[in-house]
């Protein structure tokens, strides 16, 4: 691949990864604000689009063609997958290969990862859930379909971490990585050199790649339920300087995977050993295959629920490739959807033990979001309540806002310095008249005032505003809280 993507020729493509900028070979975005393909196997893909299949709930999934009517990916951004190898001419594959890449589990390192032994199919189908090529009319599709590939060979998804996994973590930030996914870890003791040496090359990865911004480590929790956070189970998904991803099955219950106070999200995917629905993806063709067939149904797992995530940090930065990697796992983290919250019980910060920030959802990450909480929700005339607006935004915050409808004095904005994501209260705020009223919030981004064609720089025209209700009743009256 040679040398690194600069930041000139990121922003030259930046435009080029959005679908919906006017030039004669931009595919428009689609009336209802999906973009669905044209790959066969798609309906199938309900990690993608659950619309129930199997018994599925409808809408557990990371919103893939609300995304895609955003951006479905650049070529400029490239996801190492660091697996056990990849088949390069896979049809499915092959377009968005940008480099052979090299396998470090030999002694010398081969100029090539192409899978090499039968047993070499796992990275085949991690990297189909990442980046199979989308609308060519063949198999499935990728999350991020226009993003590129970097296959690097290693021992670890054999969870034999050696020195030489570490030089596969360097090489791919000099290679220009932008995401590396890592659908391994390991849940044991191992030797002190190897296991030093890989999170060493991860904290560098993760503080020094993409020219300072930091390359975003993907990392899959165990597929035990463990805490893969502390103890003689520690995982490399405890490492401050990765994205540790867990499981959500097709009806958004979560279990299955490691857990503990270091995942941070969960992403769509079959718990292992259960027979829920799988998830399709690219497969070795012909007989090297786990199937025969040149796709794989039953793939699963944190696995498959790693290079998701990877996937949809390949769709952020595909918008915004000025994002750092700090502001990339915030977008996920805080547009992440908060399902099963009885058996994840999400504290005061939305966060949950065993299940992150909850399940990623790929169209909020990429566009403005903002939420609204008024405490408490009843008073009397006159006394204070507070409201409380949250936001997030990829191409960072300008200002937040709130108004109560039908009072025209009401509203209220604050200016912010770019930050992606920011909670902000407004104290002591009172009212002088009785009723019922609505408070609605809004967030701008900095590109509001010099917009691109057709993307949404607010919540509102994204349609992630939010309202919340507030009634005002005379003194005296009881006030029920």
């Amino acid at each position: 691949m040679g040398t690194p993507f600069s930041s000139n020729a990121r922003g030259a493509s930046w435009l080029a990864g959005i679908v919906i900028v006017a030039s004669a070979a931009a595919q428009a975005p689609e009336s209802a604000g999906r973009h669905v393909p044209n790959d066969p196997l798609f309906a199938q893909q309900w990690q993608l689009d659950n619309s129930g299949q199997g018994g599925g709930t409808v809408d557990a999934d990371v919103d893939a063609p609300e995304a895609w009517a955003i951006t479905r990916g650049s070529r400029s951004i490239v996801i190492a997958v660091l697996d056990d190898g990849v088949q390069l001419d896979h049809p499915d594959l092959a377009p968005n290969i940008v480099a052979a890449g090299r396998d470090f589990r030999a002694s010398a390192p081969r100029a090539t990862a192409a899978a090499r032994e039968v047993t070499d199919r796992h990275g085949t189908a991690v990297a189909g859930v990442v980046a199979a090529r989308g609308d060519d009319g063949i198999g499935v599709t990728g999350i991020c379909p226009q993003c590129s590939l970097l296959p690097i060979g290693v021992d670890g998804v054999d969870n034999l971490v050696s020195a030489a996994t570490a030089d596969a973590v360097r090489y791919a930030v000099a290679e220009g990585a932008d995401v590396i996914n890592l659908s391994w870890g390991y849940a044991r003791a191992h030797p002190p050199p190897a296991d030093a040496a890989l999170r060493t090359a991860l904290e560098d990865a993760a503080t020094r790649g993409r020219g300072g911004r930091g390359t975003l480590i993907v990392v899959g929790a165990t597929n035990d339920a463990i805490d893969d956070c502390a103890g003689p189970t520690l995982d490399l998904a405890a490492l401050d300087s990765v994205l540790a991803v867990g499981v959500a099955d097709f009806r958004d219950r979560i279990g299955g995977a490691g857990y503990g106070p270091c995942i941070d999200v969960l992403a769509p995917s079959t718990p292992e050993g259960t027979t829920t629905l799988g998830v399709l993806t690219t497969d070795r063709t012909g007989i090297d295959g786990h199937t025969g067939g040149d796709y794989h149904e039953t793939f699963g797992g944190t696995s498959a629920a790693a290079p998701l995530v990877a996937g949809i940090a390949g769709l952020l930065l595909s918008l915004n490739p000025e994002l750092t990697r700090s502001e990339v796992q915030q977008l996920l983290e805080q547009t992440a959807d908060k399902i099963d919250a009885a058996n994840a019980d999400y504290d005061a910060r939305g966060f949950s033990p065993r299940a992150g920030f909850g399940r990623v959802n790929a169209a909020r990450a990429l566009v403005p979001n903002a939420a609204i909480v008024v405490t408490p929700s009843t008073v009397h005339v006159g006394e204070p309540f507070s409201v409380t607006v949250t936001a997030s935004a990829p191409f960072g915050l300008d200002s937040i806002s709130w108004s109560i409808e039908s009072v025209s004095t009401s509203s209220r904005e604050r200016q912010l310095g770019g930050q992606v994501f920011e909670s902000t209260t407004f104290d002591a705020v009172t009212l002088d008249r009785v009723g019922t009223f609505v408070l609605a919030a809004d967030a701008r981004d900095r590109r509001y005032a010099n917009p691109l064609s057709g993307y949404p720089h607010a919540a509102s025209q994204a349609g992630r505003s939010a309202a919340a209700l507030l009634t005002v009743i005379e003194r005296g009256e009881h006030v029920s809280r």
